[in-house]
């Protein structure tokens, strides 16, 4: 099956994420069967769960993220839309009448408020502003660091962006893509609950020799655990694919042995700094069919 492009735009920019090799993947994605049940394990912007839905929109959807922040905000767009899009308005509109050097400064007192007084505000309000953030911070990366409690930390972007960029159009089809999902934020471990024939399981973790720090620490230990994790799911009739990073050591050759499994070498560019600069990389999508 050769897969058509979702209608539906992650709604923020994602380091990582798989729009950029769709073309790639297009006739290696879909397993030979019809598919009842799609695991996002590492659903981030939910790039792929959003082109999934559009070619299978009957299956159930679980969006899973060991990053608790990115769900809670998941979970307010579900449940306690009208709040959250209400204030989220306000923000965006005094986005718009700010210069760029207003915005940054606007941006860091959002981003201290967010970190450093959660408590001080209603969950709607923080993930309100979460989502300008999301929107208009520095290449879509997620940083967490220590002066901030750990917590959503990304400097802002160019703060160019002029009113047509925020779309409530674009944010109404997410938040109806978001109202029948099922939302899960724990180690991937824990999804094993859904193992089985009709199940398609997608992994998208941490790469393997990433610059971009993640939530934890996964190591080799963990691609390891979740490799494993995966040919369980295969041996229970699951099928499954995952997304790495091709360092040339023979490493998922060896936990992927050929014929059972499927290694496809796909190529990619990574935008380096503000996009000024590209590295040109190997990875590898893994499949069990």
């Amino acid at each position: 099956m050769t897969l058509r492009n979702s209608d539906v735009k992650p709604p923020f920019k994602w380091t990582g994420g798989k729009n950029r090799m769709r073309e790639q993947y297009r006739s290696i994605f879909s397993p030979p069967g019809e598919i009842e049940v799609f695991v996002d394990m590492f659903c981030g912007a939910t790039s792929v769960s959003l082109w999934m839905h559009e070619n299978h929109p009957n299956a159930k959807f679980i969006l899973n993220d060991k990053n608790h922040e990115i769900i809670d905000l998941y979970r307010t767009i579900k449940n306690d839309w009208n709040s959250f899009y209400s204030f989220y308005g306000t923000l965006v509109s005094k986005w718009i009448s700010l210069t760029p050097e207003d915005r940054k400064k606007f941006y860091y007192d959002l981003r201290e408020k967010y970190c450093l007084s959660p408590d001080a505000r209603p969950q709607h309000e923080n993930h309100a502003m979460l989502f300008l953030m999301l929107k208009t911070n520095f290449n879509g990366m997620w940083k967490a660091y220590h002066k901030c409690n750990g917590r959503y930390s990304t400097p802002p972007g160019t703060c160019t962006q002029k009113a047509g960029f925020f779309s409530q159009n674009e944010d109404n089809k997410f938040k109806e893509f978001i109202d029948n999902v099922i939302l899960e934020s724990g180690d991937f471990g824990l999804l094993d609950k859904y193992s089985g024939n009709g199940t398609y399981f997608y992994a998208d973790p941490p790469y393997r020799d990433s610059i971009v720090e993640y939530d934890g620490n996964f190591s080799d230990v963990e691609q390891v655990r979740l490799a494993q994790f995966l040919k369980d799911a295969s041996a229970a009739g699951s099928w499954f694919s995952e997304s790495n990073k091709e360092i040339g050591d023979s490493f998922w050759q060896k936990l992927f042995p050929s014929p059972e499994y499927t290694i496809h070498d796909v190529s990619a560019r990574y935008t380096a700094g503000r996009g000024t600069s590209v590295l040109n990389v190997k990875e590898v999508l893994i499949t069990n069919f």
